[in-house]
């Protein structure tokens, strides 16, 4: 009975012993099983971005088109975010590029459409079938592989400066890689990349450096030199109080003009027939729409306006083209430098290839930069449809004792001659009458009365 009640008391304690250590064990498991689940949500919680895991679509956020959730380990479980159909991850895993747009993928060139200039569907993984849309000839991949850069353009590949010659004041082929071998054009002395790397900006321009107000002269109105770092260091032109940029940083639009600033269409009152206020913004109204350089509304119909067919260019004469629904000049005219007339090839300010060109306008025979203009001597006049002598009534002069040619038209003003005082230009311009020419012919009226009333009377 001792024994077998020590039996029991040992059963006891054996019994107590592996719960203990089974308790023990249920701890140790269930803290192992808290861990892994907080190492498991805190990555979950901060990869929903390409490559990161997910357990659901839903997941997958912050990568623009890696919105698929799916099973990388064939275990039919979902856990990384990937790019959806049509679209591929680039070599760094940091974005999902259109299967047809440069580095997608292809299988003919006809299948790289996306991105100009990246239309040769090539072999990069040396097995002769082709698989990825690259630069054609003469291109290379900007940095971000989004476009494809001239080879002579602002940051395409160079041996020497005489290859960039695409950018304006990209004319600098630099070694960028310090082998001491030159291979990239870049923008000279005293200018800077613009933001796209599409265009130069001259360093006192509108985004260009600066150190201080001085420093920014080059653009209207971009005067002011800010800290654009918020670094307590001014650095970058900027506009005056009053402009904001345009579009394309190229110039400061005012407040109230096109494209400037405003709060009410009444504010808009900066430029002709953009008087309405969209968006905090002066737009052109109905009927109109902005030229290229936004300074001005066009009339839909005249030269540059906006069209769908031919018929609908009626506004402007010679400019009955739609081409890429905008009005356009007739074959054989080509616009005037403010856009506003057709002018005849040939004719004064038309286009020519050589001097022998130039016969529609009398005295214009010159051809310049593949226009003609003026011979020497000579100056257009206001309207640009005539080259006047100098010194003659409209034509070009310093002083006033320059003007010589045209009886009354001996006053200089804005370096053209003038009608002096009291005298008046006829239509045509070709010489200046004293006073009004209607009071002379009142004038002329009252003395015919006068002489014929007499004679009235004496018969």
């Amino acid at each position: 009975m001792q024994f077998a009640k020590m039996c029991r008391t040992g059963e006891r304690i054996d019994t107590l012993k592996r719960d203990s250590d089974y308790t023990m064990s249920s701890i140790r498991y269930i803290f192992i099983i808290i861990m892994v689940l907080g190492l498991v949500g805190s990555a979950c919680s901060a990869a929903a971005a390409l490559e990161g895991p997910c357990t659901a679509d839903a997941d997958c956020t912050l990568t623009t088109n890696a919105d698929k959730c799916v099973d990388t380990d064939n275990n039919s479980v979902v856990d990384k975010c990937k790019c959806k159909t049509g679209y591929i991850a680039n070599t760094g895993n940091t974005a999902c590029v259109a299967a047809a747009a440069l580095e997608g993928p292809c299988t003919a060139d006809a299948d790289c459409t996306l991105t100009t200039n990246a239309d040769k569907c090539v072999d990069t993984d040396n097995n002769s079938v082709v698989d990825k849309c690259k630069c054609k000839t003469g291109y290379i991949a900007n940095t971000g592989n989004t476009a494809c850069v001239a080879a002579a353009a602002l940051e395409g590949p160079c041996t020497a400066d005489a290859d960039c010659t695409l950018t304006t004041n990209a004319d600098k082929c630099v070694d960028t890689d310090n082998n001491s071998v030159v291979d990239k054009c870049k923008c000279k002395t005293g200018y800077i990349a613009n933001t796209g790397n599409t265009a130069c900006v001259a360093a006192a321009a509108l985004e260009g450096p600066c150190t201080a107000d001085a420093d920014c002269t080059l653009t209207t109105n971009a005067d002011k030199c800010v800290d654009t770092d918020n670094n307590s260091v001014v650095d970058k032109c900027k506009c005056k109080t009053g402009y904001i940029a345009n579009t394309g940083n190229t110039a400061c639009v005012a407040n109230g003009a096109l494209k400037g600033t405003c709060a009410t269409n009444a504010s808009c009152n900066g430029t002709t027939n953009a008087d309405v206020c969209t968006t905090n913004k002066c737009e052109c109204k109905h009927g109109y729409s902005a030229n290229t350089a936004e300074t001005a509304c066009i009339a839909n119909g005249a030269l540059n306006g906006v069209c769908s067919a031919p018929p609908d260019c009626t506004r402007t004469t010679n400019a009955d083209v739609c081409t890429t629904s905008k009005c356009a000049c007739k074959t054989g005219y080509s616009a005037n430098t403010e856009g506003t007339v057709c002018i005849a090839n040939g004719a004064l300010k038309g286009v020519c290839a050589k001097p022998a060109d130039c016969t529609g306008t009398t005295n214009a025979d010159v051809c310049t930069s593949l226009k003609c203009e003026c011979k020497t001597g000579y100056s257009a006049n206001i309207a640009e449809t005539a080259c006047i002598v100098d010194g003659a009534l409209g034509g070009k002069c310093t002083v006033s004792s320059d003007c010589t040619s045209t009886t009354n038209a001996r006053t200089c003003t804005s370096a053209k001659c003038m009608c002096d005082t009291g005298f008046s230009a006829n239509p045509t311009q070709t010489e200046c009458l004293a006073g009004n020419t209607g009071s002379v012919s009142m004038t002329s009226t009252w003395i015919l009365v006068i002489a014929y009333v007499p004679v009235s009377i004496y018969l």
